[in-house]
């Protein structure tokens, strides 16, 4: 089986597609093209010129030019410049070829030659003044052409015009000369012939090398630049795609998705068939097939690979990036044959490196072979780098998850042993107090009483340890989700406070601001019950005599907004940042009370994020503080509410 195809166009192969052809061929056809307008543009004012001149000649000047040939030729010039335009815009709308207008180019200068030489023997030949024009064409298709096409053609017009001359000089062609031009006729002197002629030679050669050379250098340049450019283009792909690899695989700590990540996105960037990545086992010694891109699944099931005898394997992972330009003719391919029939040509292996030694490897292939260079083994060396990073965070991050997981569950179940024998010993030690055991002094009911509370307090803390293991070890079960009233839920805890508000002479009041009483939020009466339950309490735990709680309710924005406000004693600055944190206490709240967990806004917080909503506090020392929750809701029907209601 071959390759599946990949979808989309990669990064890379965009790049070799446009810049290393595109580029170069778009710039040598866009000079074509501006050339050849140019010489039709110019050729407007050649014929014109001729026209012009010879009206001049023919009403200013008694030459004996013959006049009519002359004109003839002006308008010669002009009808096929008429027809090379047509040619060239209609060239332009079909998006014709550079071969099309490179022969259009070379008919342009051939036409013009034949004028030139008609116009020289029809104005005088060796005597005549226009042919220094010569001189014009040559310098032209010296910019326009290759040195040694503009050698060619600058010889080519030494032989027309020495030609033209010899045969007016042999009487083979007739000669017409410029009356009242010169005194004598000089197209019969051998030594004026022969002075013309070289000169004209000698003119015409160094002129060509002179502006061919020129013209070399630019293009040497203009391809420097342009090498440049394609240079400076890949690098910035390739900066692009090591980029985009890092905010890729930096955008999750799931393993799986960082390799998935990391392999498509590495297929994608190279212009690539296919990239895999093998990783080690625990034993060290078989790489195993992890994240695949664009191989097919006979190839992935290939076979086992030992890295210890491998011959490729273990050349990589000692730290090299290894290309192989001819896979199924390499003696490094432990499956040459299923290389062969999968269509895989070239492969590139870089090895994954971590901090404690080899993580895997990343290879990419190819259908081409002989795919690879210099470059592209530095750039999925980075890649690999870059790679390995994210790799090893991401299994630093499953080994904090399972210790995490680990360590709840350690807690869930030690605490779930201790509750029975602390509730056992809370009740024994209340019999006790209460007298049914017998008579106890009064310094025996103190000391009881004593330790019931500390019994208490470990009852507390054993509860709250529950609540938090039991929020880190399981997820809510989605089915026990349903809409609840909570504004019921928050009148229930306001009342169940009244009293004890009510004792230390705190007004506790509750304020509902919904345009509909029936705010429903997707949770659990258990939850929600907990999450206001911890807050209230200690709003009343936390506020002096004599002071103020409110609780107010409002919905906006497709959410419910709860904040519980109080004018109790305030969190230092310095403590808002660590509030959350498990068995945190704020310093002023340990002053005022010995007893209390720690855990219970860590519970708190965590069940707000479990229901998807969040939880903001702000406080300041005797003034007062005020926790925010805020969670999305719902219909009785379970239908999120949209924020445009």
């Amino acid at each position: 089986m071959g390759f599946p195809n990949s979808n989309g166009d990669s990064l890379e192969r965009l790049y070799l597609d446009s810049a290393q052809t595109g580029i170069s061929r778009n710039l040598v056809k866009a000079e074509l093209v501006s050339s050849v307008s140019w010489l039709i543009k110019l050729r407007w004012i050649a014929g014109a010129g001729v026209l012009i001149a010879t009206w001049i000649v023919h009403s200013f000047f008694n030459i004996g030019a013959p006049i009519a040939v002359l004109s003839g030729i002006g308008v010669a010039i002009l009808l096929y410049n008429l027809f090379f335009l047509t040619s060239e815009r209609r060239a332009k709308q079909r998006g014709a070829s550079e071969d099309e207008f490179q022969s259009l180019a070379i008919w342009q200068t051939a036409l013009d030659w034949l004028a030139m030489t008609l116009l020289f023997h029809y104005s005088g030949g060796v005597e005549s003044p226009a042919i220094w024009y010569f001189i014009f064409h040559i310098i032209i298709a010296a910019i326009f052409f290759p040195q040694r096409t503009a050698f060619l053609l600058s010889i080519l017009a030494i032989l027309l015009v020495s030609g033209t001359v010899l045969l007016e000089y042999m009487g083979w062609l007739p000669h017409h000369a410029l009356q009242n031009y010169l005194p004598l006729s000089l197209y019969q002197s051998p030594l004026y012939v022969l002075g013309v002629l070289s000169f004209f030679s000698t003119t015409a050669i160094f002129v060509t090398f002179l502006v061919s050379s020129i013209q070399e250098r630019l293009r040497r340049r203009e391809a420097e630049v342009i090498q440049l450019s394609q240079d400076l283009q890949r690098a910035t792909v390739r900066l692009q795609a090591i980029n985009e690899i890092s905010k890729v695989v930096g955008s999750t700590l799931d393993l799986k998705q960082v390799l998935e990540r990391l392999v498509e996105t590495t297929a994608k960037a190279m212009g690539v068939r296919a990239c895999s990545i093998r990783m080690l086992d625990k034993s060290g010694r078989t790489l195993e097939p992890v994240a695949v891109y664009g191989l097919s699944q006979t190839y992935i099931n290939k076979g086992p690979v030992d890295a210890l005898t491998n011959p490729l394997a273990k050349e990589t992972l000692s730290g090299k990036v290894v290309n192989i330009p001819n896979a199924p003719q390499s003696p490094l391919l432990q499956y040459p044959l299923e290389a062969r029939q999968e269509g895989i040509q070239s492969m590139l292996s870089a090895p994954l490196l971590g901090k404690s030694g080899p993580l895997g490897i990343l290879r990419v292939y190819d259908t081409k072979a002989y795919r690879f260079n210099k470059e592209d083994e530095e750039f999925i060396a980075a890649i690999a780098a870059q790679g390995s990073i994210a790799i090893e965070n991401a299994i630093a991050y499953q080994a904090m998850s399972e210790l995490d997981k680990m360590k709840s569950q350690f807690i869930h179940t030690a605490t779930h042993e201790l509750r029975s024998p602390v509730s056992v010993t809370r009740s024994l030690l209340r019999t006790i107090t209460a007298g049914y055991a017998g008579e106890v002094s009064e310094q025996q009911k103190e000391i009881l009483e004593r330790a019931a509370r500390r019994i208490e307090y470990l009852q507390k803390l054993i509860d709250d340890l529950l609540d938090l293991a039991a929020g880190k070890v399981s997820n809510f079960i989605p089915e026990a989700l349903q809409p609840i009233s909570l504004k019921e839920i928050i009148e229930r805890i306001v009342e169940r406070y009244k009293i004890p508000a009510q004792e230390k002479q705190i007004e506790l009041q509750f304020e509902c601001h919904c345009p509909d009483d029936k705010v429903f939020v997707r949770a659990t009466e258990d939850a929600l019950d907990r999450i206001f339950n911890n807050l209230i309490s200690n709003a009343v735990k936390y506020t002096l005599t004599g002071g103020k709680i409110l609780v107010k309710m409002e919905s906006l924005n497709g959410e419910t907004h709860v904040a519980v406000q109080d004018t109790g004693i305030g969190i230092p600055e310095g403590a808002l940042s660590h509030l959350f944190q498990e068995f945190y206490r704020a310093p002023n709240a340990k002053e005022l009370s010995a007893e209390g967990t720690g855990l219970g806004l860590a519970i708190t917080k965590d069940l707000v994020q479990r229901l998807e909503g969040r939880i903001t506090v702000e406080s300041k020392v005797g003034v007062g503080t005020t926790f925010h929750v805020f969670l999305p809701l719902v219909r009785a029907e379970t239908q999120p509410i949209s924020s445009m209601e």
